[in-house]
């Protein structure tokens, strides 16, 4: 595998260094305007070489070797308290939005109803039981007409999102009520819930439904699967083999497909 990857491996290093020498280029002229008034025995403060760090990629430890012949050295304990302050509000923001409180809740779920059996490579249509509903993060027993809500069933034909492949939508329905189902995500380790508004009545755990994949988008988004499958063959034919899969987004109406290359693709490449 190392011999046959060789010369990727080769022109993936000289790109990597070019790529460092512009990067340390560009934080030696940075750093010379901020510093260009210290003197031997001062220090740079702390946010400029954090700034240095985090907006330009300019490392630390080649800040503090940059300055250590003028004699400068960095305020650390600045620098830190600036990665600590950034790291804080990253987890500011992503509790902030729920996303924590809700994924809690499809781990009682896990527990409580164990996962979720999947039908939808045989059929698009199933009947189950509804084990929980969710709204806003929380576990609830009943959800009326015009409430969003998060619906766990024994099994589905739902597809949910993974793989870089979205969700199913369709509808379930049971005697008096019907919810249209917008989103369907894996949760809480093998938990399918199926999101959406209910459009009718009063739907409760413990409520037989009869779940209907929306036919027409679940064959979009089969075509826009094995689509992929050809591009990324397309790809190793005209770049390399060299070319691995990163990622993807599979949805009905589009598709994406990440992959590894060391240099931007030519024209006639694309062609």
């Amino acid at each position: 595998e190392l011999v046959r990857g060789q010369p990727l491996i080769s022109e993936t290093l000289k790109l990597e260094e070019t790529r460092f020498r512009k990067t340390l280029a560009r934080g030696l002229g940075l750093l010379a305007d901020a510093t260009e008034t210290l003197g031997s025995g001062d220090r740079l403060d702390g946010e400029t070489a954090f700034k240095l760090y985090d907006t330009y990629g300019f490392p630390l430890d080649l800040t503090q070797d940059a300055l250590r012949p003028r004699g400068v050295s960095v305020d650390l304990d600045g620098f830190n308290a600036a990665m600590e302050r950034q790291k804080a509000e990253a987890r500011k923001s992503w509790a902030g939005s729920g996303d924590a409180a809700t994924e809690t809740v499809w781990f009682a779920v896990r527990e409580k109803a164990g996962a979720t059996e999947f039908l939808g490579y045989d059929t698009e249509q199933a009947e189950g039981i509804v084990q929980a509903l969710v709204r806003d993060g929380t576990a609830v027993e009943s959800a009326v007409a015009g409430e969003t809500v998060g619906v766990v069933v024994n099994q589905t034909p739902f597809y949910g999102e993974s793989g870089g492949q979205v969700g199913d939508t369709g509808v379930i329905s049971g005697e008096g009520f019907a919810i249209d189902v917008t989103d369907t995500q894996k949760k809480g380790d093998g938990v399918f819930v199926h999101f959406g508004k209910v459009t009718d009545g009063t739907v409760k755990t413990g409520a037989a439904v009869e779940l209907k994949v929306d036919h027409v988008r679940r064959t979009r988004l089969r075509s826009n699967h094995s689509a992929t499958h050809l591009v990324h063959e397309a790809l190793r034919e005209v770049l390399g083999t060299h070319v691995a899969q990163k990622g993807s987004l599979v949805a009905p109406e589009r598709l994406r497909f990440d992959f590894s290359h060391p240099k931007p693709i030519s024209a006639e490449e694309l062609e």
